[in-house]
């Protein structure tokens, strides 16, 4: 279970998020870990300000894949370039969402 919780009652990807240059992060997100604190899963702005946290630690890039709704996160290829039928179907990892296109970078 990606999401189990520490005797604190924060999540596995909570306290790899909080330790500096944690590979875990990566790992965590690819599997669909989410973040709680106190048992319960974090609201919209508590988790904007643990990516403020994180990314004053130096930790920009995990910070904008925690913020972002399917950032590091598994996902399935339905619509690819116009060049490119050969992805249909393949799983890949988002690495950012390109806001002026709409589009996800995998």
């Amino acid at each position: 279970d990606v999401n189990i919780l520490e005797s604190t009652g924060i999540s596995v990807l909570a306290s790899s998020c909080l330790a500096e240059d944690n590979p875990a992060v990566r790992l965590l997100l690819s599997w669909g870990a989410e973040i709680f604190y106190h048992g319960e899963r974090v609201t919209k702005e508590s988790k904007l300000a643990l990516c403020r946290g994180i990314s004053g630690k130096g930790q920009v890039e995990i910070s904008n894949l925690v913020a972002s709704e399917l950032g590091g996160r598994r996902c399935e290829i339905v619509s690819p370039p116009n060049t490119r039928d050969d992805l249909v179907g393949k799983t890949c990892v988002v690495e950012e969402y390109i806001e002026i296109s709409d589009q996800y970078k995998v």
